[in-house]
């Protein structure tokens, strides 16, 4: 399998962005990235400039609704207007694209428009593919509680990064025992620029810094080409697959991350739906040391602290991987992974 490191959910001049695509494309080159997907709000303006930047991919999808229910469309050829959330999933799926529910859990702060969020509020809805469970951008405006909480996130933005929200994996938990929805990641990236005094010009949610934290990891049997097209559907046919994990890579990159279940014969990976049969076991293998537990149907299964990590897997369920690793005195939220279904 072919692993590959990307990052999603981005915002260019385009809409509310402060820099160019072609800006954004270069910085993420730098940052070692394989694929960036821009989701500008509102249009696709962003599609003809799909294509390589160097070793780096860039694709374009969008992100649709205003004041609430915020989703996010990758895969799309048409411009989808603002509307109902139901009408919105069945618009994206007409095309179809692969539709996710953006950072549906925000707290907001005190301190930007008096706790304003752009939260999900119609969970009546049917028919999208996905949950974006980590969103950098929203948890750090949600971690601004006050004037000098700001100012030391401002200095240490990485510090606002403390894990997808308890409420949002509960609920990607329990849609997942019914059918198959995966967890997502995005930056929320505006690389907004603020003046601090005449000179000082402050940046919040840069690019640059996006692109060494929410990452989103792909694994497939297909060798990316550098051909645009052919590269394209391979990294759609992942997400659509699930064959991914998410992951917080500034302190510690996630890169060499894998989880399959296996038989004596075989093996499946993120995504997949494995027949329940004698012998069934969790591999789990991370590049460095970290708390790795093993959860089933949101319930911990199994835990263990190392590199390599392997649990029996003995009853049906959903199977997927949350990883910690140490930081100073604490723990660190790494990994999250996409299940595997035994079924």
């Amino acid at each position: 399998m072919h692993s590959y490191t990307g990052n999603m959910h981005l915002h260019s001049q385009y809409s509310d962005g402060f820099d160019s695509v072609q800006q954004i494309a270069c910085m993420a080159e730098q940052a070692g990235l394989d694929f960036i997907i821009m989701t500008d709000h509102f249009n696709l303006k962003a599609l003809a400039d799909e294509g390589y930047y160097g070793s780096l991919l860039l694709l374009a999808g969008m992100e649709i609704n205003d004041e609430e229910n915020h989703y996010l469309a990758l895969d799309i050829k048409e411009v989808i207007s603002n509307g109902e959330a139901q009408t919105v999933i069945e618009e994206v799926n007409k095309q179809q694209g692969i539709g996710i529910i953006a950072h549906p859990d925000e707290k907001g702060s005190p301190l930007y428009q008096n706790y304003r969020t752009f939260k999900w509020n119609d969970w009546s809805v049917t028919g999208f593919q996905g949950i974006e469970v980590w969103n950098y951008l929203s948890q750090f405006k949600d971690e601004v509680t006050g004037v000098l909480r700001g100012i030391y996130l401002l200095c240490f933005p990485q510090a606002a990064l403390k894990g997808p929200y308890k409420e949002t994996i509960t609920r990607l938990d329990q849609y997942q025992q019914k059918q198959k929805i995966f967890a997502f990641g995005g930056s929320d990236a505006h690389g907004i620029k603020v003046k601090a005094g005449p000179v000082l010009v402050l940046t919040i949610s840069a690019y640059d810094f996006c692109f060494r934290c929410i990452n989103t990891h792909i694994i497939t049997d297909k060798k990316m080409t550098r051909v645009p097209e052919t590269d394209k559907e391979i990294i759609y046919e992942a997400l659509r697959k699930g064959r991914f994990w998410i992951s917080f890579d500034y302190y510690k990159s996630s890169r060499g991350f894998d989880f399959t279940i296996r038989s004596p014969e075989q093996k499946w990976f993120m995504g997949d739906d494995v027949p329940w049969q004698p012998g069934l076991y969790a591999d789990i293998k991370t590049p460095y040391k970290a708390q790795v537990k093993l959860m089933k149907d949101g319930q911990l299964y199994g835990e263990n602290y190392g590199s390599k990590h392997r649990f029996p897997v003995n009853k049906k369920g959903v199977y997927r991987v949350e990883a910690l690793h140490k930081h100073f005195f604490g723990s660190q939220w790494w990994i999250f992974s996409n299940p595997i279904w035994v079924t």
